[in-house]
């Protein structure tokens, strides 16, 4: 596929976004006349059905065709910018912009609030420095009922959930969570582990200031948490918009960046794309991935099997 297909199609989801407005507003207008004309003759409200039939009709083709073209718009904007520029970083790439990461790895950490409604798409595996991981778009909502019994629904999280597997595994459970970062559960608050775990506090204030720490062995945490980690995290976060949370269990290392947006999301159609300024904002949305396994150096010694 060439840019100059993806242009193609966003050209064709703006003629057909074009080609809709026209049944919106005629559709509109007519309800109006319809409706003014009930109000003066109520007989004519027999006549109007069969109006209501055609209109719905032609306005749902109309709609149907621009959902349909936006849809092509965004998968090739995916296929071209997305999958082209993470299969040059990582190895070993499966990527589903449709697909999405099981609630149930999330669920499996005990240390996210997983509300009512779950969705996720954007997943992909893949490699990088002999390091396995996968990412995907969550999206958590819980749902609440007002004094009229209406339901409504506030975000618990919404952001990029990352997954870092190893060959060693953990033989204690670790949580980082920066301050503000309110979907967590924390270890502490898990009854079976409550007896266990340890608030654990760093030699530097100013990562204190940022992150709350629990474990369930400070021997191990200080081990994993030494001032190189520490300072490459306090970095880490100074770069994010959102707020961080790390789960280190089994033999997994759980990253969720809570910054109410999706990563890798297609331009706006309605506007040429600047195809410099689209591959820039896709390799820093990558880089955010890499940063967590250059900076904290996820590849070395500590990760190795024994």
């Amino acid at each position: 596929m060439t840019f100059e297909d993806l242009e193609n199609a966003r050209k064709a989801y703006i003629e057909a976004s074009r080609k809709s407005t026209s049944p919106v507003i005629i559709s509109v207008a007519l309800w109006i006349v319809i409706i003014l004309t009930i109000a003066t003759f109520p007989l004519a409200a027999v006549i109007s059905f069969p109006v209501f039939i055609i209109d719905a009709y032609f306005l749902a083709k109309a709609l149907k065709t621009k959902k349909e073209k936006v849809e092509i718009y965004n998968s090739m904007y995916k296929a071209f910018f997305v999958e082209q520029s993470i299969n040059k970083i990582f190895t070993e790439v499966d990527y589903h912009h449709e697909a999405g990461m099981p609630a149930s790895e999330l669920k499996e950490t005990g240390m996210i609030r997983m509300g009512d409604v779950y969705y996720s798409n954007d997943l992909f595996t893949a490699k990088y420095h002999n390091v396995s991981l996968k990412q995907a778009d969550v999206d958590i909502l819980q749902s609440h009922e007002d004094s009229d019994g209406n339901t409504y629904y506030t975000t618990v999280f919404k952001g990029r959930w990352m997954i870092y597997e190893f060959p060693k595994k953990f033989t204690f459970r670790l949580q980082v969570i920066q301050k503000g970062f309110n979907a967590a559960i924390k270890l502490n608050e898990n009854r079976e582990l409550k007896r266990k775990i340890k608030k654990i506090t760093t030699e530097s204030p100013t990562f204190n200031d940022l992150f709350m720490v629990y474990a369930e062995d400070d021997f191990e945490a200080y081990y994993l948490l030494d001032p190189a980690f520490i300072d490459h995290l306090e970095q880490i976060s100074t770069k994010q918009q959102g707020k961080i949370m790390l789960c280190f269990t089994d033999n997994k290392l759980h990253i969720a960046i809570y910054d109410k947006k999706d990563a890798f999301e297609p331009a706006n159609p309605r506007k040429p794309i600047d195809k410099t300024a689209e591959l820039a904002k896709i390799n820093q949305e990558i880089k955010t991935i890499t940063d967590f396994v250059d900076f904290l150096k996820l590849d070395r010694k500590l990760f190795k099997n024994n």
